[in-house]
């Protein structure tokens, strides 16, 4: 079986097949564009963004993404142990743009990561509190 990092190294390019959100789960199903492999990520989170638009879309151009899981400790503020938005406002909107917006208010402690799709835009991202929570499913052809 092939680790998220791997998963994450092979995923420039990839086709987003489906996605779903049901009972305190995000399922994704990719194929990777590397390789062609199809996955299918399960992750347990409670705060996530989906782009209406780009996912409304059957053209593979709008569903081209890559995986990126950034930890949030080292893009965001943390004051009393909760997620707070930039002071700045050209910042707060950047945060706003990569969906940083999704911890504010959050635990650190807690919600360490954030999960995106990122091509045409921010097709979905989520946060996670572990990464060893995300299962990985190798899908037959």
């Amino acid at each position: 079986m092939r680790s998220l990092a791997d998963i994450i190294d092979s995923s420039g390019d990839s086709i987003l097949e489906t996605y779903a959100y049901a009972n305190g789960f995000l399922t994704v199903k990719l194929t990777l564009g590397t390789t062609e492999q199809k996955v299918e990520l399960a992750m347990p989170t409670e705060h996530l963004s989906f782009d209406a638009f780009c996912l409304a879309k059957k053209e593979d151009l709008y569903r081209t993404c890559r995986i990126v899981i950034q930890d949030l400790s080292q893009v965001i503020s943390v004051a009393n142990g909760v997620y707070v938005p930039a002071p700045d406002f050209g910042k707060l909107m950047q945060q706003a743009k990569a969906n940083y917006n999704l911890a504010y208010g959050k635990k650190a402690s807690h919600w360490k990561y954030l999960f995106s799709l990122i091509g045409y835009g921010h097709l979905v991202s989520c946060l996670l509190s572990d990464l060893e929570a995300v299962s990985i499913v190798e899908l037959a052809e």
